[in-house]
C-alpha cells in the first residue's frame, strides 16, 4: 500500500516536471508489456471492426457515383434530343417566315416596319 501511496504521489508532481515518462517507472517491464499488448489487441479490434463499416461506406459511396452517373447520362440524352427538336422548331419557323415573305412582300414590310415603329416608341419611353 505504501509503495501505490508513493507511486501515486511521483505521478502528482509530474505535472510540474512536465515529463510524462516518468510515470512508467513505477510499473514493471512485464505490467508494461502486458498493457502494450492489450493496447495493441483493443487496436486490432478495432481496426476490425471498422474495415466493414469503411467497406459498406465505400460500396454505397460507388452506389452513389453510379447513380448520379446514370442521371447525368439521362440528363445529357434528354438534352441533346430537345436540342435537335429546337433546331427543328427553328428552321420550320425560318422556312415558314421565308414563305410568308415570298408569297405576301408588301404585308411583310409593312408588319417589319410597324414592329420597328412599335419598339422604338416603347424604347423612347423608357428614356
Amino acid at each position: 500500500m505504501d509503495n501505490q501511496k508513493s507511486n501515486e504521489g511521483s505521478g502528482r508532481n509530474l505535472g510540474s516536471e512536465g515529463s510524462g515518462s516518468s510515470m512508467g517507472k513505477g510499473m514493471g517491464s512485464a505490467d508494461m508489456a502486458k498493457a502494450t499488448g492489450e493496447l495493441h489487441k483493443t487496436i486490432d479490434k478495432a481496426a476490425d471492426a471498422a474495415a466493414p463499416v469503411a467497406e459498406r461506406l465505400a460500396s454505397s459511396a460507388h452506389a452513389g457515383v453510379d447513380k448520379v452517373s446514370g442521371a447525368l447520362t439521362t440528363a445529357g440524352s434528354r438534352m441533346e434530343e430537345k436540342s435537335k427538336q429546337l433546331a427543328d422548331a427553328y428552321r420550320h419557323f425560318a422556312d415558314t417566315g421565308r414563305d410568308y415573305v415570298r408569297s405576301s412582300p408588301a404585308t411583310s414590310v409593312l408588319v417589319a416596319v410597324g414592329a420597328g415603329y412599335l419598339l422604338s416608341k416603347l424604347l423612347s419611353r423608357r428614356h
